[in-house]
This record gives C-alpha cells, structure tokens and sequence, in this order.
C-alpha cells in the first residue's frame, strides 16, 4: 500500500516538474507583452539555463534591450558566441549593440567581421543579410548579397533580395534593374517581380518612378530585342497605367512576332471592356478580324467588335438615332453570316434589346426574340432567359398582362430556381404597376426568403413601399402615381415620369413616399448621365430620411458615383465607411467593405465593376 502511495507521489511530483517550464514560459511572454522586461528577465533566463534556444536567446535580448541594459545585452551575447563561434549572426547583434552604445568603430568591426564570417552557400548569404536588415542596416545587407553573388559565382543570384532592399531604400533606379535582371536570367520571375513592382510603385500617378521603369524596359528591349520578356513587362505596365492604347501597340508587335493568332488582342480586349475604353476594344478586335483566321478567336471577336458597339452606344446619355440603326444592321449581317446559333445567342438579345428600347421597334424585337426561343437545340435556360426579355418587351409597349403570362411560365418551369424567383418578382412589379398592390404583395412574401440576396432584397424593399404607402383607409391613388411614374420610367420614358412624379409631389406634399420619389429621381438622373444631379437627389434622402429603409442604397450609390463619374475618391470612401458603420445589417456591407479597402490602399486590385443591369420592370 505504502508503495502504490509513493509510487503515485512520484508521478504526481514529475507531472508538477514537467509543467514548471511551460508556466514560466507563459509568465515570461505575458511580462514581455506587458512592457515589464526586468520580471521577464528573471523567467527567461531561467527557461534560457535550462534550454539555451534561439527563440529564448532572442526573447532575452531584447528584453535586455528593451530596459536600455546594453551591459546585460552584451554579456548575453558574448555567452551565445562562445557557444557558437562559426555563427556571424551573434557578431552582428554585438555589432547593433555597441552601435546602440555610440560606439560607431566598435560596431562596424563586429559587422565587418560578419562579414567575413559569410560562407559561400546560400542560406549562410541570407542569414547575414536578413540580419543585418533586422537591425536596419540595409547598405550592410546589400554588401552581403553582392559578395556573396561573387563567392557563389553565377551559380546563384540575388537579385529578387537585392531588388527589395533597394526598394526598402527607395532607390527605384537599382530597384527597377535588380528585377529585370532577374527575369532576363529566369523568365520564372515574371508574376513574382510584377507583384513585387505593384507594391513599390504606384502605376495610377505619373511620376518619376514609374518612368523610371518604362525606360529601363525600352532600353533593354532596344538592346534585345529577341527577348520578348521585357515587351510582355511594357504591356503589363502599360495595363496598369491604364494606357491601354499602348498596350495594343506593344501587343500587336508581339502577336505579329510570334504568330499567335490574336490570343493577346482578344485578352486585352476584354480588360479594355473592363475600364470601359471601347476604342482601344475596337482596334483589339478588327485586328483579330483582319487575320482572316476563321478560328474561335475570329468569330469571337466579330461578336466582341458588334457588342462594344452596342456598349458604347447604349452607356451614352442620349445616343444619336443613326448611330443605333446603323448597329442594328451590322448585328443583323453579324448574326446572319455566322448563323443563330448559342454562340451568337446574347448577340439577339442585344438587338432585341436595342430594338425595343432604344429603335422603338417592339414588334421587331419580339420577333427576333420569339425566334431565338424557338431556336433548335436552344438550352432551357436560356430559353426561359429570352421569354424574360419577350416578357420586359411587352410591358415596355404596354401589354403587362402578356408580360405576366410569359413571367408566370418561367416561373412555373424554374420554381426552385433563381430564375424562377425573378421571373415572380417580376410579375410582382407588373400586379404593382397595374394597381393591383395586395395581389403584388403576396408574391412578395414568398420572394423575401429567395437564395438570392438581391431578389430578396428587392422584394422586401418593394413590399415595405406597399405595406408603407397604401395608407390606413387603402388610399391607393398616391402609390398608383408612384407606380405609373416607375413604369414609365422603366419605358425609357423619362420626362413623362418626371412629370407624374411631379403631380404627385403636388398633389399628396406630405406624403411618406417622399423617399421613393427622390430614389426615381436619382434614377432618371444617372440614366441621363446627369452624375452631380443624382448624387444631389441621393444626398438628399439622407437628409429627409435618415431613418428609412433607402439609407443604405443611398450612401452605397454615392459611394458608387463619387468613385467613378463624379471621381471623388475620398467622398466615395466616407459614404462606404458610413454604410459600413451605420448600416451594418446592409445587403451592400460586403461590396463597401471591399471598396473602402481598396480606396483606403489596402488592397492592390480594384473591386469588379458591377455590371449595369437591363433595364427591367
């Protein structure tokens, strides 16, 4: 029995030894944290006597360091190169320490003697240079990579380290050359040395920086030019300074040199779509076309060259009539000479869409569309996708009860599906701008809980407008304005809006739609690309209604306009940062949250643009 007892003291006094080292381990670094070096100490040289670790050793010294102890500090130091006398790592802390003491001469012999110590092998070239930038002596680092270039011949080279330092030093020239000596010795480096260049220079402000690099690529694509290494860096940098007219000059060059069929054109092509540059997009795609290849890439980009077209015409304010019905010829010739097929499918719904919103051809577009719905061998996805756009087609000429019907059936055939999901919000809106507001309502009710968050905020949104504005005694005549302002607005028909909303304004001054119509108002002056009007409108909200369900559209869209059109970037990162800190429950907190990042210069890449919507009911 005495024994079992003895036996289990035992256990329990080396369960007890075993845990002592991990409890001062913990008092140590909470001591540290705390800024109380002198209690450390006691605990790290404790664990230090026991484990003579590095991580011990560094937390020692700077705890010692951190008390101004240099005395201590160099004692410690001095302890730690006895037991490694090969290793130049401790010469430089000795080094740092006597140039912390004022001791200039002491210190430049101990570094010098680091130095020295430097094997010809790479991780021993490292060390030394990532310890003297440790200790913020990056000439000293930059000596030990140069040497240690020459000790290990042209077997290895620095220069991805070298090019840091002098980025650490702001010494752009021997910066900018360290990198493209590292990629004229291995192409490799190119994403690496692209990324490392996008944190030092800032390629949207002209300055001396970026020139810097422009004529050393020049330079060195002058002196050979059979490396075509240095052109795919100029087109890079071009991209992004935005100078995508160059681009395509340097591009096209390429293309032309390595026989490569238009692959480069047609990628930057659609980063010129990106940045809404249709003219460079244009050049990028009658290039591909005059190739005459007949391949994927031509008949893509025939398609490309129509659509930028139709891009640049329809995101004009007030595009000139002969502009929009010559398109509508060249898309017929386009999707006539390369077939209706499912390539050429979103080329029709283009035109449908150019037809009836913009030609005043609702029949014609019709047509075209019914014509693509029954194409053979269409997806039944995009089948239903054209009945939504025949559907948008019929309201815009008034025939919302032909709208419905075509709604009802997407619906119907993609219950579960997000398509089916808009096609009921759409036909909500049509029972809105019909009058028929309790019918609307309760399709709404089943959309709240859609996967999709912008269907499920659309309809909440539209649904709190009914709830909010039909009025105790079911007053509809307020609301049946609103919504007939909103039809006509989704017509296209903006001055006949305007007016409605007017009367409405005029006739109920006080009425709690007052937000609503400000928002219509908001709308019809973006479309017309009246950006400061707008942003009035919009600022306006806040102000009258700062409590209602609008805010946080409202502050997201300033944002929007303030950050493109209007280009403000510091009012647009004020809006973001307020939806991010009053709106937190916001459909848009993640969008903004992405926008103030990048205004803020935390992120290197811009947010993708959200596409523009088609106009819909």
């Amino acid at each position: 029995m005495m024994r079992h007892l003895l036996l289990a003291l035992l256990l329990l006094l080396a369960a007890v030894l075993r845990a002592q080292p991990g409890m001062d381990e913990q008092l140590a670094a909470q001591y540290f944290q705390q800024g109380e070096y002198d209690k450390a100490i006691l605990y790290y040289e404790k664990l230090y006597k026991q484990q003579p670790t590095d991580y011990y050793y560094e937390q020692l010294l700077k705890s010692h360091i951190g008390l101004q102890d240099v005395e201590g500090a160099q004692k410690l130091v001095k302890d730690r190169m006895r037991r490694n006398a090969d290793d130049p790592r401790y010469a430089i802390d000795m080094g740092s320490l006597h140039r912390m003491a004022g001791d200039t001469d002491k210190a430049q012999k101990e570094f010098e003697k680091a130095l020295r110590m430097m094997r010809p092998e790479q991780n021993s070239i490292r060390s030394v240079a990532n310890n003297f930038t440790r200790i913020d002596e990056l000439d000293l680092a930059l000596q030990a990579y140069e040497r240690g270039q020459k000790m290990m011949g042209d077997a290895v080279g620095f220069h991805f380290e070298i090019a840091n330092l002098y980025a650490m030093k702001g010494d752009v020239p021997r910066m900018v050359n360290a990198y493209m000596d590292l990629i004229a010795q291995n192409d490799a480096y190119l994403q690496s040395v692209q990324n490392s260049l996008s944190r030092y220079l800032d390629f949207e402000v002209a300055d001396n920086r970026s020139e810097v690099l422009r004529t050393e690529l020049l330079r060195r694509i002058q002196r050979d030019p059979s490396r075509t290494i240095f052109q795919e860096m100029l087109i890079w940098m071009y991209i992004q300074q935005k100078d995508l007219s160059a681009a395509f000059i340097q591009s096209k060059a390429l293309d032309k040199r390595g026989d490569e069929g238009g692959a480069r054109l047609m990628e930057l092509a659609r980063i010129a779509q990106d940045n809404k540059d249709h003219a460079t997009a244009f050049k990028c795609y009658d290039y591909v076309v005059s190739l005459g290849r007949n391949d994927g890439n031509y008949l893509m980009a025939r398609i490309g060259s129509v659509r930028t077209r139709y891009l640049q015409l329809t995101e004009a304010a007030e595009p000139v009539q002969a502009d929009m019905t010559e398109l509508d010829t060249r898309m017929a010739n386009t999707i006539s000479e390369l077939g209706l097929n499912r390539t050429t499918l979103e080329l029709l719904r283009d035109r449908a869409h150019l037809q009836a919103y913009y030609l005043d051809q609702g029949a014609e577009a019709a047509a075209l569309l019914e014509e693509g719905i029954y194409m053979p061998g269409i997806e039944v996805k995009s089948q239903a996708q054209l009945k939504l756009d025949l559907g948008d087609v019929y309201l815009l000429g008034g025939e919302i009860w032909e709208a419905s019907l075509l709604y009802s059936q997407v619906d119907l055939d993609f219950k579960y599906d997000v398509l089916g999901h808009e096609a009921r919000l759409r036909n909500a809106k049509v029972s809105f701008y019909a009058g028929d507001f309790l019918w609307a309502q309760a399709q709404l009710q089943v959309l709240k809980a859609s996967t999709s968050k912008l269907i499920a905020n659309d309809a909440m949104e539209l649904s709190l407008r009914i709830t909010d504005n039909l009025g105790l005694d079911s007053n509809a005549v307020p609301l049946s304005f609103f919504a007939r302002a909103e039809l006509l607005r989704v017509q296209h028909l903006y001055d006949r809006s305007l007016l409605t909303l007017d009367s409405l304004s005029e006739q109920f001054p006080m009425h709690s739609l007052g937000d609503d119509v400000l928002y219509e108002r908001f709308r019809i002056a973006r479309a017309r690309h009246q950006y400061a009007e707008a942003a009035a409108f919009l600022e306006k909200v806040l102000e009258l209604y700062p409590l209602d369900i609008l805010v946080d559209n409202a502050l997201m869209d300033l944002g929007r306009l303030y950050e493109g059109p209007l280009n403000d970037k510091e009012k647009a990162k004020a809006y973001y940062e307020k939806l991010l800190f009053e709106q937190t429950g916001s459909i848009f907190v993640p969008e903004a949250r992405e926008r103030f990042r990048f205004l803020r210069g935390d992120k290197l890449e811009a947010p993708a643009e959200p596409t523009p919507p088609t106009p819909q009911p």
